[in-house]
């Protein structure tokens, strides 16, 4: 199994960066219709020192084209010009200035590129003139393990509140000033439930988690066992909420089997029978998930990848998948909440970040080795 995301609840976020009053008209004039298949930058070869990528968090793209590949496993940020040559590394292991010791995200503020470390509470700025500046996260928030990420002038960032077996955890988002004070609560959801199996606990095969996507001044937060989105403000007021109407609806039950199945054929022959007990012991849902996970493009469509058992179940490895895996169709809403659309995904392309004429993200090959691609998008008027 792939290794490459970074904290356990980190999978559940992803980054942008349009400002919604000035994307609205754009976006009723460019709604995604495709994506090209051949990729228009792509990086990454296995034995090659700077190319050599595990564990991919958050690429993105900077103003000027550069690529900008962020490495949870190497704790460093390598960047690339737009015709994919290496320029420079940023960061290395550590605790100094500059330095990450669990490097969770990263992304760009104009020509400035942040990261996020959330086991040392801190976001590191590498500024264009080659400075580094160096922000700790304070307050009584205990966990930060969800994401960091811009908003507004500062940051936001959280993670679990409180949890326990038999009941869904409780996840909490902050608002951090600029020095780093906290402002306060933004938003609260529920995240994984979890449950206690006569060989391990963890979370329910099905369970739902938290998706939070982030762009300029505005969070996107929900619990994906609900077709819902709320969209807040840094003070924590609900600026508007997005529902739409998923697919039909797939028996828990038949679903459970059909994967319980397939985690013991895939699982080692001496670990098949307690794969099998682990799985069934956990409860059957009322519902599945409604959708996996979506990502917020630039221009403040809304793509959402529904909830395939096969694919996203926790006992197949969903937690693995930040962007809800490789390929699939996924739905287009406006920035209104109005389906739009549908667009296929590359199969063997896992999106990570979205752009207003770009998808940028993973592809692994047979062997797991991770190159980060970008694809371009058609719009239609």
């Amino acid at each position: 199994m792939n290794t490459r995301t970074g904290s356990f609840l980190a999978k559940c976020v992803l980054l942008g960066g349009f400002a919604f009053p000035h994307a609205q008209n754009a976006a009723a004039q460019s709604i995604p219709s495709a994506i090209l298949p051949s990729a228009r930058l792509t990086v990454g070869a296995e034995g090659d020192s700077v190319q050599e990528f595990d564990r991919v968090v958050t690429p993105f793209l900077m103003p000027d084209g550069r690529l900008v590949v962020p490495l949870s496993s190497a704790n460093t940020i390598r960047v690339f010009t737009a015709a994919g040559r290496f320029v420079n590394s940023l960061g290395r292991r550590g605790a100094g200035p500059g330095e990450f010791t669990r490097l969770s995200a990263a992304w760009p503020r104009g020509d400035t590129i942040e990261a996020f470390d959330h086991q040392l509470r801190r976001i590191t700025r590498f500024l264009p003139n080659g400075r580094v500046e160096v922000v700790t996260l304070r307050g009584t928030v205990r966990d930060l393990s969800l994401t960091g990420a811009a908003m507004g002038e500062g940051w936001m960032a959280g993670g679990v509140a409180s949890g326990g077996r038999g009941r869904r955890d409780s996840v909490v988002l902050h608002h951090f000033a600029r020095d780093g004070s906290d402002r306060g609560e933004i938003a609260r959801t529920l995240g994984f439930a979890r449950y206690q199996s006569p060989v391990m606990s963890g979370p329910e095969p099905f369970s739902p988690r938290p998706v939070v996507g982030v762009q300029r001044g505005l969070l996107y937060i929900a619990d994906n066992q609900t077709p819902s989105i709320r969209v807040m403000q840094s003070n924590g007021t609900v600026q508007r909420t997005i529902t739409w109407q998923p697919g039909p609806a797939i028996s828990p039950r038949e679903a459970l089997r059909t994967v319980i199945d397939a985690a013991v054929a895939k699982a080692p022959a001496n670990q098949a029978v307690n794969t099998r007990i682990r799985w069934e012991a956990a409860p059957v849902r009322e519902r599945l998930p409604a959708f996996s996970c979506f990502i917020v493009d630039d221009l403040g469509f809304i793509w959402v990848r529904p909830y395939e058992p096969l694919k996203h179940s926790m006992a197949l490895g969903g937690l693995m998948l930040p962007g809800g895996g490789p390929g699939g169709r996924w739905t287009i809403l406006s920035p209104a909440g109005v389906k739009v659309g549908e667009v296929d995904m590359p199969s063997d392309f896992e999106p990570l970040r979205i752009t207003s004429d770009a998808v940028i993200g993973v592809a692994l090959d047979e062997f797991d080795v991770e190159t980060v691609r970008v694809h371009s998008i058609q719009r239609r008027r």
